[in-house]
């Protein structure tokens, strides 16, 4: 019997052959999605609950653009960061416009 120890290994190395970057395309490909979910997210739009309809359809143009939208609730003090929106929707001269929350 033999006292000889072998390394423990991961299986998927096992299917590599050394010096391959398969695995740099695989964290490369991670990293992209990861970059693209956090520009998607930094385009979310706070508005502010509203009884008033100009708003309302302002925030239904904006949702068939495609646009994620953070609906407020009466009396809410939106924390932003917490939202994670970095832009709201804000009347300005009668009109309904997106602006930085920062």
């Amino acid at each position: 019997m033999s006292t000889h120890r072998t390394k423990e290994q991961a299986a998927t190395n096992l299917q590599l052959p050394k010096g391959t970057d398969a695995g740099r395309e695989d964290v490369d490909k991670h990293r992209e999605r990861l970059q693209e979910r956090e520009a998607l997210a930094s385009q979310k739009i706070f508005v502010p609950f509203s009884v008033n309809m100009e708003q309302r359809k302002a925030a239904r143009q904006l949702r068939e653009k495609g646009k994620n939208l953070v609906c407020g609730t009466p009396g809410q003090e939106p924390n932003f960061a917490l939202l994670g929106c970095f832009l709201q929707l804000v009347e300005e001269d009668g009109e309904f416009v997106v602006r930085s929350t920062i």
